[in-house]
């Protein structure tokens, strides 16, 4: 990856998953830091939080920065520090503990406290019955059944959002007694994830039904087609996976400052550590690069080690 020549693309791609308010604020602001810090005749490995300081106070003297907005500038770069630091590119992450304001420091620590946001256990019940695609009393149409397949995929397996949509019918593994599934993460790390008996046996239905579709479109089937296509064979999008998401989410009136899609990474997250799966084991799962990077985000849930499949 080359830091010197990082266009909005790899930016978002470093970001990782957010909402669509958060990707605009969040790209405006390490776009922003990325110019200043060129025109500083600085590199992104000379970034310092002294450095990131500097930064700080130069937009609060020349731009007339408030507290919040400061706190948010602070807050996109820790996301993308925090990419790179997972993409293996930079060691540590400067804009952590940054800013010499007593005020922003107290406030961006509680920002970076603040605990995931997951569907509680009554919240999970009644999403897998608002999804469910086994034994119903009528079919549903394709586009139906994609939509809920995607979405208890990401439930059962903790994929981002964009690792399912790349997904290709080769890279799941379903005829065994173990299946898996081969996926391609950030920094083109590849690894395998789990299925549980309920996954596989939808994700099983679900390719007869696809292949059905795509017969009758006329479209590509076979091993490296797309699992989760549309009606011309091609890839769903990101904002389309969390429409799908989002509104399965408001249909069950829930209340959450996130409603996309990394919301059911973080349920599978927690749920596998609270049912004691070693932190360790999770990690992989969740294609991490580091136990630091996975201890961030779930260290309030980690404790607990024991099984080794996902629940």
């Amino acid at each position: 990856m080359n830091l010197e020549s990082l266009d909005h693309g790899d930016i978002l791609r470093i970001l990782g998953d957010l909402s669509e308010e958060s990707i605009k604020v969040y790209l405006w602001h390490v776009s922003t830091f990325n110019t200043w810090i060129s025109e500083n005749a600085l590199s992104w490995n000379d970034v310092t939080r002294s450095v990131v300081n500097a930064y700080c106070d130069k937009m609060k003297k020349n731009r007339n920065w408030s507290i919040n907005t400061t706190i948010t500038a602070l807050s996109a770069l820790t996301r993308f520090f925090d990419g790179l630091v997972e993409y293996g590119v930079v060691e540590d992450n400067p804009s952590r503990g940054a800013v010499g304001d007593r005020r922003v420091r107290r406030s961006s620590a509680r920002i970076q406290k603040r605990l995931p946001v997951v569907l509680f256990e009554d919240e999970e019940q009644r999403f897998l019955e608002i999804t469910q695609v086994l034994g119903l009393d009528s079919p549903l149409s394709f586009q139906a059944l994609r939509a809920r397949q995607i979405a208890r995929l990401l439930y059962f397996t903790g994929l981002r959002e964009h690792e399912a949509i790349q997904l290709r019918v080769a890279d799941l593994h379903l005829d065994s007694d173990m299946p898996v599934i081969r996926v391609i993460g950030k920094g083109d790390r590849e690894r395998e994830v789990p299925l549980g008996p309920i996954i596989q046996q939808e994700l099983l239905l679900f390719l007869e039904a696809r292949e059905t579709f795509l017969r009758v479109q006329k479209r590509c089937t076979g091993s490296q087609a797309l699992v989760f296509c549309d009606a011309m064979g091609g890839p769903l999008s990101r904002s389309g996976v969390y429409y799908i998401v989002s509104m399965i989410f408001a249909s069950l009136g829930l209340v959450k400052r996130n409603k996309g899609p990394h919301v059911l990474r973080h349920t599978f997250a927690t749920r596998q550590l609270r049912a004691g799966i070693p932190v360790a084991v999770v990690k992989t799962w969740l294609g991490h690069a580091t136990l630091a990077v996975t201890l961030s985000v779930y260290e309030h849930v980690a404790e607990a080690s024991g099984k080794a499949r996902p629940v």
